[in-house]
């Protein structure tokens, strides 16, 4: 028989103080369980010690809310509301708060018997909730431990951690009596949310309106930290309570100093100037593109940028110079693109799979493994060699970097450090000041922005000494952000969120956001920011995914589409560093220069052209570079006679801007 399902009137939390990354001596951190908590795999003895992640639909997660929910209600709206105590819910955890289940189990794979709210009777679980920015040291154990904090993050207007009594902003309690938080809340099999408030005040619950209804509470009287908060206190806003005289027995509580972000390094060219700023080039002198030919019957191809310019017009057109990448016996000529819309990063698409069937069979081969005299010979069956070797060099270049324009370097005792502007990391060019994307975080979204390129030379003892003298480590300097939302109900009255000051968030960032929100405001009612969680922090190379770039430039129509379908406005839509080899995360090898790291996919003589400046007339008279008819260098991939062939015959791209999720194989999708 089907048990009747019980309603539940949700309620929110307006705001949060959950950071998903921390710093911890300069070092960004998981706010959570280690990598290590998280491995499932059982020990020598069988038996499994581990971490997961409780989802939102999980009866445990239900129940830690089912409390909250009906602590918060009897807190702030008092008896007026004693019918609804159980028959509230918390609609979700403040933003980055996660709850977390450990899970002991035993060799015979039998999990051991833990006390769980689900059972009801017990204040205390083996869950943990994450997410207080102290770090994951910090931790709520159940529900009547979060309350608190809950209940400040809800009422405290100036967000003065002073004025909240919960064990982590007070450690040292004093001797007073506690309030009874304790609920009845009955087991129900199913949860649903009633959308219908009926005649429940908007001072304890706002009506559902669209998706993501908000919360509207008034301000209690702000409590000292020397007394508990009252069971129910009344709704109407009283004065300050006055704080206690200060003895040697009160407990001093130290304030969270508020994060400070990182000066911005200067440009020191005028090309890294043009990329610091919104709607510039797309791409980089010395990055792997998928560039489109139209001379080849409107086919994508791969190649690296030798040089790009802007009109000396003034009219805003831009000329990348793309030379294709191929075999050893190959020798295309560059190419001339003029919009950014005919050039796409490498890792903004998935490559295919190689058109010979024996380097299907063989993809662990590198490009420099392959005899391609052989292949062009037919002698492993049929395919194009000049497709196949364009994807097997950006799969080569992906895991290469290359580090350039050396600021300074600083003695240590050990060695020496040495700080960079610039550096190819795989298929692409960072500039100090760039955001990047990063590995770290559970939404995988969070960016850093670059302030320094370190390379850390350690001298290496001589009886440990091989064929080098020396080695390097290198990581990227700089403050860590995070995507955050804000509710904004009213169009004609945004909040301003904290990030409006900062003045330290690359411009790039700045428009970009103000495009997407022009979008989420009135179809969301939310306001997106950007949140620095971690200042001066410090990434290992292995860690960058690789550059960040606007949605509003390359993402418009997957944006579109997520916000569409309720899955806000901050999707992972590009491949990240080391996806195409599926190596993940790599540091990869250096590379002393650009060119060299190509190896035989660029034709000898090959050169790399910095700056923005247009080629001499004179270039353009040897042949070398036309001035104008751009589109005459178009030279099909392969092309010996005959139809040339179109990359299209093996990838869909029907299907470019449908946001679909990243994946390896004949498709070719963001």
């Amino acid at each position: 028989m089907t048990q009747p399902m019980t309603s539940f009137w949700p309620i929110f939390a307006v705001k949060s103080d959950g950071h998903d990354i921390v710093s911890q001596k300069g070092r960004p951190l998981r706010n959570g369980p280690t990598e290590a908590q998280l491995d499932r795999t059982p020990n020598d003895q069988g038996q499994c010690d581990y971490y997961r992640l409780i989802e939102k639909d999980d009866p445990k997660h239900i129940d830690w809310r089912k409390k909250l929910g009906g602590m918060l209600l009897r807190e702030l709206g008092g008896k007026e509301h004693e019918d609804k105590w159980q028959q509230t819910i918390l609609w979700e955890f403040p933003e980055n708060y996660r709850l977390y289940e450990h899970i002991k189990t035993k060799a015979d794979g039998q999990a051991k018997t833990v006390k769980n709210h689900s059972g009801g009777g017990h204040d205390r679980q083996d869950a943990y909730l994450y997410g207080y920015p102290k770090g994951p040291r910090k931790r709520y154990r159940s529900p009547a431990d979060f309350f608190p904090h809950l209940l400040w993050l809800c009422t405290d207007e100036s967000s003065d951690y002073q004025n909240c009594t919960c064990k982590m902003c007070s450690p040292v309690q004093l001797d007073v009596e506690k309030p009874l938080v304790k609920t009845e809340v009955k087991h129900e099999p199913t949860v649903t949310v009633q959308k219908d408030m009926g005649t429940i005040p908007t001072a304890a619950i706002a009506p559902a309106v669209s998706r993501n209804p908000i919360v509207a509470v008034p301000a209690p009287a702000r409590r000292s930290v020397s007394g508990p908060p009252s069971q129910s206190p009344s709704l109407t806003p009283a004065a300050p309570a006055a704080a206690p005289p200060q003895t040697s027995n009160t407990p001093q509580i130290r304030v969270p100093a508020p994060l400070q972000s990182s000066p911005l390094p200067q440009p020191r060219t005028a090309e890294q100037l043009t990329d610091s700023r919104y709607g510039q080039f797309l791409c980089r002198t010395g990055e792997v593109v998928w560039f489109l030919r139209p001379k080849t019957g409107g086919a994508w191809g791969l190649g690296v940028v030798i040089r790009r310019w802007t009109a000396k017009d003034n009219s805003g057109g831009k000329t990348y110079l793309v030379q294709p990448l191929s075999h050893p016996f190959d020798n295309t000529s560059p190419e001339a693109v003029t919009s950014d819309q005919s050039v796409k990063p490498w890792l903004a698409w998935s490559a295919p799979a190689c058109t010979f069937a024996y380097l299907q069979q063989n993809s662990q081969m590198s490009y420099d493994q392959i005899d391609w005299g052989a292949l062009l010979s037919g002698r492993f069956g049929q395919g194009v060699a000049d497709v196949d070797a364009s994807i097997m060099a950006s799969k080569a270049i992906d895991t290469t970097f290359t580090l350039l324009e050396r600021v300074k370097t600083s003695p240590t005792s050990s060695g020496e450090d040495r700080y960079y502007n610039c550096a190819y990391l795989g298929a692409e060019k960072i500039w100090r000041g760039d955001p990047v994307r990063i590995r770290l975080g559970v939404s995988g979204n969070d960016l850093m922005v670059v302030t320094d390129i370190l390379e850390r030379v350690t001298a290496i003892p001589a009886q440990k000494q091989t064929d080098a003298q020396t080695s390097s480590q290198v990581w990227l300097l700089g403050d860590i952000y995070s995507y955050s939302t804000m509710p904004a109900p009213d169009p004609s009255q945004l909040p301003t969120p904290p990030s409006a000051s900062n003045n330290n968030i690359p411009i790039r960032m700045r428009e970009d956001m103000a495009w997407r929100n022009r979008t989420l405001v009135p179809t969301t009612q939310t306001l997106a920011w950007w949140r620095l969680i971690a200042p001066s922090s410090r990434v290992e190379m292995a860690d960058i995914k690789g550059r960040w770039y606007e949605t509003s430039l390359l993402f418009e129509e997957s944006f579109n589409k997520a916000v569409k379908n309720n899955e806000g406005g901050n999707g992972i839509w590009m491949n990240a560093r080391g996806d195409a080899t599926a190596v993940g995360r790599v540091t990869g090898t250096p590379r002393t220069d650009r060119v060299s790291a190509f190896g035989n996919a660029l034709p000898k003589g090959t050169q790399i052209v910095d700056g923005l400046d247009p080629p001499a007339p004179s270039l353009a008279q040897r042949g070398q570079v036309p001035t104008s008819d751009m589109q005459g260098l178009d030279i099909g991939i392969g092309a010996t006679g005959g139809e040339a062939f179109s990359l299209d015959d093996f990838m869909n791209v029907d299907h470019l801007e449908d946001g679909a999720g990243v994946h390896f194989d004949h498709n070719f999708q963001f």
